[in-house]
């Protein structure tokens, strides 16, 4: 729940539901305009575009994958005013797996040791929710996104030998509360995963899931669906310099793993030689896929640009919070997971919480109860 203009309410947010007294307003249908995304580790070079409902906010960003698939990506997330409808492009999430090596989950990467389709995917990402969710049903995936998910995995495939990889995509229709409205929501993935043909330390491979979420008030989510999947508003478009640009970036960040591979290889030489095949295939089978299509491999929702940029090296609990647009603080109502759409937190000890973007904002004297403000901390309830 937002505040906006004119219109800004505060909410509580507590066990039992409090209502706001306004309505989501829906979302232009008709008219688009152009959200652009820059690189800030490439000095806020222009990198990609993304198509949106004429006036709607946007907000969006470059996050480079964690170790296990240190490939940069796209992120955005795009929100009607009132803040209740939204179309959101979340980081990747990563993982690989080597079953004839022991070694421990790397950081950014989840601790998943085999491949999964999109909807296995999905049954795990919804568990991940916070605040309870209710699973209406799948939805179909549009022929069109379909057809580009399959067109990559054919790009894969022709391009790496000895690597077998697979691509699928499902979608779930769930049911979250905000406030006192009923948020629907479509949630849907694209998996893509690589498994090599090799028997023995080598064996193994590596997935992607790749999210993308819509949100709207109940009984909204249909045309909301209906408009973004017309115009695959999801799919941002990269710019044909920043992707040189990037490729050039990581052929260096190779070289320089290459190096790093060749001090250890004595030591570690069959573990550490099998993660570098590995980075050096992700990066050829996503440049060739990406500079074909011209289009960036899907990655989880994104508040903060900084932040974003940072995912890959934060706790695990920091990433969680990060992917699921929360936010963690402690006060006189002790820790807590609040929305992350809102700055100032406040608690009074009595499992309520106040929040709101105005910085003035105070609740004591206008509701009941003796309200402090709460400090933001780290996921895990560690000071920051």
């Amino acid at each position: 729940m937002n505040l906006h203009g004119a219109r800004r309410r505060a909410c509580i947010f507590a066990p039992i539901l409090v209502g706001c007294a306004f309505l989501a307003q829906p979302a232009d249908a008709q008219s688009l305009n152009t959200g652009t995304i820059t690189d800030p580790s490439l000095g806020n070079m222009k990198a990609f575009t993304v198509d949106i409902p004429a006036g709607w906010k946007f907000q969006g960003t470059v996050v480079r994958g964690p170790e296990c698939n240190p490939i940069y990506f796209a992120v955005f997330r795009a929100y009607s005013p009132d803040g209740l409808t939204e179309m959101r492009l979340l980081p990747a999430f990563n993982w690989s797996f080597h079953p004839a090596i022991k070694m421990n989950t790397i950081a950014g990467c989840l601790p998943i040791q085999q491949t999964l389709t999109a909807a296995q995917f999905l049954d795990h990402f919804i568990e991940l929710i916070p605040g309870g969710v209710h699973v209406v049903g799948s939805m179909s995936i549009p022929p069109a996104y379909h057809e580009r998910v399959e067109k990559v995995g054919a790009s894969m495939n022709a391009n790496k030998a000895g690597v077998h990889v697979t691509v699928d995509a499902a979608a779930l229709r769930v049911e979250t509360v905000n406030g006192s409205f009923v948020i629907e929501q479509r949630v849907r993935a694209w998996v893509e995963c690589r498994t090599n043909n090799q028997a023995g330390k080598f064996s193994g491979g590596g997935c992607s899931a790749h999210v993308d979420v819509l949100r709207a008030p109940k009984g909204k989510l249909d045309a909301l669906v209906a408009l973004v999947d017309a115009h695959d508003l999801t799919k941002p478009t990269g710019d044909p310099q920043w992707q040189a640009a990037a490729f050039e970036r990581q052929q260096r960040e190779n070289a320089n793993r290459m190096a790093a591979l060749r001090e250890t290889e004595g030591r570690q030489m069959g573990m550490l030689r099998s993660q570098y095949e590995q980075m050096q295939e992700t990066m050829n089978r996503n440049h060739a896929a990406f500079m074909a299509q011209q289009e960036s491999q899907f990655r989880s929702a994104m508040n903060n640009a900084n932040n974003a940029m940072n995912a890959r090296t934060t706790a695990a609990s920091d990433w969680v919070d990060y992917a699921l647009d929360q936010q963690t603080v402690t006060g006189s109502g002790g820790t807590a997971k609040v929305s992350s759409a809102y700055s100032q937190t406040w608690s009074n000890g009595q499992n309520q919480w106040f929040q709101t973007n105005d910085p003035n904002a105070n609740p004591n004297g206008v509701l009941q109860g003796n309200w402090t403000q709460d400090t933001r901390v780290h996921g895990n309830g560690q000071a920051k």
